[in-house]
């Protein structure tokens, strides 16, 4: 077969730009009965330097006459076309792939996965897509098994690793990449081609003849060996693949069978070491919209507060965030309870601090709550992290005596525990002002929630002080202005507590972003429909 990547040149102005689209509707139009496989770079509805006014009114305005063209091409030649831009998807517009089998009809769309963090401002496309489980894809067209890079996916290895578990023939990689050295780019995509098993077909956008950065569209076989580099040339880059379907096979080592290169990285891989990822894994602090739900103590009406089953109760039902409260042991082990002292949770007397952890785990913490969770065992804020990593947002309510700065061993070893398990973007700490002093100190970069202290009316300017990105309001302290004056300071507003729908739908109404409840699933059923009655 023979596969064709088109590179175009890049537009420096919008002038160029329009020229560029040109040359790419010259170059599919020209396109004969030999290829059988085409591909085009990232925005070919836009490939240059267009402003983020510009951008969006652009690439619709050269989307019909380019598919027309890609479609026709496809048809002439009896080829799959692989035709990447701006394509709108339903409301909205996407960063997209769509490859055309010989027909003319769409084979399958492609989505870009990762954006870079201005992509949706500077090209005026969505990304909300990224924020679900989606496996890669693959279209088969021709008998092949496409999957697909474009640009920025190319940096992912965790996502190259799931592409190789799908097995495809072909990945194709549409480029945009101005700024990486042309000799970054040929080795991260024979590295692809190496890790993922599959041939490698690039295209992309020429920076000029004497440029060291951006161009390069190439193919690369599965062994890694470099089939071609198109370097800064424009036009049509063809290469004969006699066999597209040939693997890169090695021996089993220590003198064993000849196996795949992709199975001999699979049957070792050990993915309990590896950072959470897959359906499970939420979007991260950052990335996650409002309003939210938070499960106080976990899912604590059903099953024990702040133990294993609360909390995995609240995440099985797709809780956004769960709150647990730490303290600190006698010999320094931080664990989950709310109370100083044991006897309301369990079979204990006297507090947490004089206890060590080897004595609390002595002490029955289920069945207070319920003879079913009779032998439960005080929970290790450890044992959150390791069975939960990255499954939901944690808001941490550290614990203090509101007295005296708290104290920076016991933070730092919060914090170790937070980069151990990858949870450095899905947490942040709550807590009051003797805490968010330490936050501030140990670890700055991550998220502090200002909860209450002696004068709860004035946790707004509080979380203006410590620099924090969202506040704690419980009743009857909070009121309208309150609300208001933290959003205007670009603070997120929680709101402990609410474990009525009607009262929640008030709260919801007035602004507050985030609800702690007792009661995770009739609350969540509440927001759910205060967010579909907004739409």
């Amino acid at each position: 077969m023979k596969f064709c990547a088109i590179q175009v040149p890049y537009g420096k102005t919008k002038e160029d730009t329009e020229r560029s689209v040109e040359f790419l509707i010259n170059e599919l139009n020209s396109c004969d009965g030999s290829l059988d496989l085409i591909l085009t770079p990232e925005y070919s509805n836009g490939p240059g330097e267009l402003t983020p006014e510009e951008a969006l009114p652009f690439y619709i305005a050269h989307t019909e006459k380019l598919v027309e063209a890609a479609v026709n091409a496809a048809k002439r030649c009896h080829a799959t076309v692989a035709l990447s831009g701006c394509f709108k998807i339903g409301e909205n517009y996407r960063n997209t792939t769509r490859v055309f089998h010989p027909d003319g009809t769409i084979a399958g769309d492609y989505y870009k996965q990762q954006l870079v963090l201005r992509e949706p401002a500077e090209h005026g496309v969505e990304n909300a897509h990224t924020r679900e489980w989606c496996p890669p894809p693959i279209v088969e067209s021709q008998g092949l098994r496409l999957a697909f890079l474009t640009c920025y996916d190319a940096y992912f290895e965790e996502y190259i690793a799931h592409i190789a578990y799908r097995r495809p023939d072909v990945v194709l990689v549409a480029a945009f990449q101005r700024g990486e050295p042309c000799e970054n780019l040929r080795l991260m995509n024979q590295m692809l081609a190496y890790h993922a098993g599959a041939f490698v077909l690039r295209s992309s956008v020429a920076m000029g003849d004497d440029s060291v950065k951006g161009g390069t569209s190439l193919a690369v076989d599965p062994a890694g060996k470099l089939l071609a580099d198109f370097g800064q040339k424009t036009g049509k880059m063809i290469v004969d693949i006699p066999d597209p379907h040939w693997k890169y096979c090695r021996t089993n080592s220590y003198g064993g069978s000849m196996i795949s290169n992709c199975d001999f990285i699979e049957q070792g891989r050990t993915p309990w070491n590896y950072r959470a990822c897959g359906s499970c894994v939420k979007p991260d602090v950052y990335q996650m919209g409002y309003p939210r739900v938070c499960a106080h103590r976990g899912f604590k009406t059903i099953a024990p507060e702040n133990s294993l089953p609360a909390f995995g109760a609240a995440i099985a039902l797709g809780a956004d965030e769960i709150e647990f409260d730490v303290r600190f042991t006698k010999d320094g082990v931080p664990v989950s309870i709310h109370d100083p002292v044991l006897e309301r949770v369990s079979n204990g007397f006297g507090t947490v601090e004089e206890k060590t952890f080897a004595e609390l785990e002595k002490l029955d913490f289920g069945a207070k709550c319920a003879p079913q969770f009779s032998g439960l065992k005080i929970l290790k804020m450890e044992d959150i992290l390791k069975r939960f990593p990255r499954q939901a947002i944690l808001n941490i309510h550290i614990k203090s005596d509101g007295k005296n700065v708290y104290p920076k061993e016991n933070m730092k070893k919060i914090v170790d525990l937070i980069h151990e398990y990858d949870c450095v973007r899905h947490c942040y700490f709550m807590g009051d002002p003797c805490v968010m002093e330490t936050a501030i100190e140990v670890a700055p970069y991550i998220r502090r929630c200002m909860g209450a202290d002696s004068n709860p009316w004035g946790i707004v300017d509080n979380a203006i002080k410590y620099q924090c990105a969202m506040i704690q309001l419980f009743k009857p302290y909070f009121n309208q202005k309150m609300i208001d004056k933290a959003h205007a300071n670009g603070i997120i507003c929680n709101f402990y507590y609410s474990d009525e729908p009607e009262e929640t739908m008030q709260l919801l109404e007035m602004g507050i972003d985030t609800i702690l409840t007792n009661d995770y699933f009739r609350i969540a059923q509440a927001r759910d429909k205060f967010v579909k009655d907004k739409k």
